[in-house]
């Protein structure tokens, strides 16, 4: 079998077809990458508001707590 057979000829490729395709996968990188950088932060601002909570919380836990031997009848 030769490589020129006329027989299957599909449709061909060409350096315009396969820039625009180029440009859609930087397209969708690029919008990839804004939809992580709007979101990151906001996970980093719960995140640390979650974890005051908790250390806030622990502390008020922790202050309230009655202690026998804390309370001053040595």
């Amino acid at each position: 079998m030769s490589a020129n057979t006329s027989g299957a000829s599909g449709p061909t490729l060409t350096i315009n077809d396969v820039r625009h395709h180029a440009e859609e996968v930087r397209d969708l990188a690029k919008a990839e990458v804004r939809k992580i950088s709007r979101t990151e932060p906001a996970q980093i601002v719960a995140y640390a508001v979650v974890g005051v909570l908790v250390v806030a919380s622990l502390a008020y836990y922790l202050g309230t707590r009655r202690c026998p031997s804390c309370d001053g009848a040595e």
